[in-house]
């Protein structure tokens, strides 16, 4: 090491002695890391309780108990220098603190963002504390935006009382699936549900009632679905699910055991059953959403007909066999 290097070295060791023993400056000397190596007693002081710091990260220390750290905007330490802002929570004193290069690390050097013995400090501090918190409002105001518009993205798809998917969402998420599901080839089948006898549930125990008995359906049939199928609320007491890969057998199957369980709840009282009778079909290459509905809905008139708490279950091509069959 040269004459010149060893001068340079013995200088920013001199410069770090002082401003280290600083009473007004808080300074932080960090490693390559990030780590802290030294602090001044008026740093500890304030944000450590004269604890030792030594090996720690120096972001922890930000987010610590003591102070509270604002989020710079990027453009900030390039335009003032200011490369953090430190409150102390017991003061409310806010410090500004520069970044200066040290040997392989860095040194922070604080000061209070008021000092009068610094007026261009002070101004660039004021702006730094301003742009800070005005980038940390603007997040908190992002973060409430984001809430309420998942909120009503929800509100849009879902029926009010039930909480399953309304009408309007689940023709589009049916015609999807749909599509999906013809261009590879693979199965679906529809489900058309309506609760038998309604208008007695409601005219003996009023729409609170009625709707106990929805609310108690809606909330079966999302237990007793898969993740990839879809129920929803078609109108008045009729409901409506479509489920992706599930030929005719397997959906008739499970329409049995939703029937089945249906039977078993007492949404309004234990000596009052409710009942439903469904309608179940497949799709056909040539479905549309409106002719696979109108189908489960032919089946499921059927099985209202045909005595009511049943399943009638028929493919497009059984039921166009049966119709030449009678002709």
């Amino acid at each position: 090491m040269s004459d010149a290097q060893d001068k340079e070295q013995d200088l920013l060791w001199a410069l770090n002695r002082y401003v280290m023993g600083s009473g007004r400056l808080l300074v932080v000397e960090l490693d390559p890391t990030g780590r802290i190596r030294d602090c001044n007693v008026a740093f500890r002081s304030r944000f450590a309780g004269f604890n030792q710091l030594s090996g720690e990260p120096m972001t922890k220390l930000f987010a610590g108990s003591m102070g509270d750290s604002l989020d710079l905007e990027p453009g900030i330490p390039r335009r003032t220098g200011i490369s953090h802002v430190l409150i102390d929570r017991r003061s409310d004193e806010t410090f500004l603190f520069q970044t200066y290069r040290v040997g392989d690390g860095s040194l922070l050097i604080g000061e209070p963002a008021d000092s009068e013995e610094s007026d261009v400090v002070e101004r660039m501090g004021h702006l730094a504390i301003e742009m800070s918190r005005l980038v940390r409002d603007l997040r908190k105001t992002n973060q409430d935006l984001r809430a309420v518009n998942a909120r009503a993205e929800k509100l849009a798809r879902t029926d009010p009382l039930t909480g399953i998917a309304n009408r309007r969402y689940f023709m589009e998420r049916l015609r999807l699936s749909i599509e999906h599901s013809q261009s590879r080839g693979h199965a679906l089948s529809l489900l058309m549900i309506d609760l038998d006898h309604f208008k007695d549930i409601n005219d003996r125990f009023g729409h609170v009632g009625g709707d106990s008995a929805l609310i108690a359906v809606a909330s079966l049939l999302v237990s007793q679905l898969r993740a990839v199928d879809l129920s929803g609320r078609f109108g008045g007491e009729e409901f409506i699910l479509f489920m992706q890969d599930a030929a005719l057998p397997e959906a008739t199957k499970v329409a049995e055991r939703l029937r089945e369980r249906i039977g078993t709840l007492r949404p309004c009282t234990e000596e009052v059953r409710i009942s439903a009778s469904i309608g179940v079909t497949e799709l056909a290459p040539d479905d549309d959403p409106e002719s696979l509905i109108k189908r489960a809905d032919t089946l499921l008139y059927r099985a209202k007909t045909g005595g009511r708490d049943r399943v009638v279950s028929s493919s497009k091509e059984a039921m166009e066999t049966g119709l030449r069959n009678t002709d």
